[in-house]
């Protein structure tokens, strides 16, 4: 008959409780590599990636107007299908949040009212300048386009 004192059967304990332990923690540090290193794997197969990005638009000179306004969105996250929306004579300074999926062009053009130029900028979060562009001379209109980055939630830091 195997040894039934009390400290045998406290060691038995204690050496379960050890092990039970660490292989908790085993698997709570394993659990917390595992979605660092494939969060953006997960959020793909989830869909509805997209960037919330920001259009702006300005005069650079002469009229504080636009002929038209022209830029790019994705009205579902879920899908890979854009639009190109189109205004007409706008107002100077304009902006609009649009979101555009991972991976996607992102692209405005400002034409300006008569001989002006204008300028226009894409940002994203509504801070960061990702692009810009002015119009090249008077009349000319302004473009701006980025690929968003098809990685969720790691934009590329641009060169200087």
């Amino acid at each position: 008959m195997p040894d039934q004192s009390p400290s045998s059967r406290r060691f038995r304990a204690d050496s379960c409780f050890v092990t039970g332990g660490a292989l908790l923690a085993l698997l709570v540090v394993g659990g917390l590599f595992w979605a660092k290193y494939n969060m953006s794997t997960v959020k793909e197969w989830r869909g509805g990636n997209a960037w919330n990005l920001t259009y702006e638009a300005a005069a650079v000179s002469g009229d504080p107007r636009a002929a038209a306004v022209r830029y790019r969105h994705n009205p579902d996250s879920f899908r890979k299908d854009f639009r190109d929306e189109r205004l007409g004579a706008t107002r100077l300074p304009w902006h609009t949040e649009a979101n555009i999926n991972t991976g996607a062009v992102a692209r405005m053009e400002v034409a300006p009212a008569g001989e002006g130029q204008v300028s226009c900028r894409i940002l994203l979060d509504g801070v960061r300048v990702v692009a810009e562009g002015r119009s090249p001379a008077p009349g000319e209109p302004a473009v701006c386009e980025v690929t968003t980055s098809s990685t969720p939630e790691k934009w590329p830091t641009r060169p200087r």
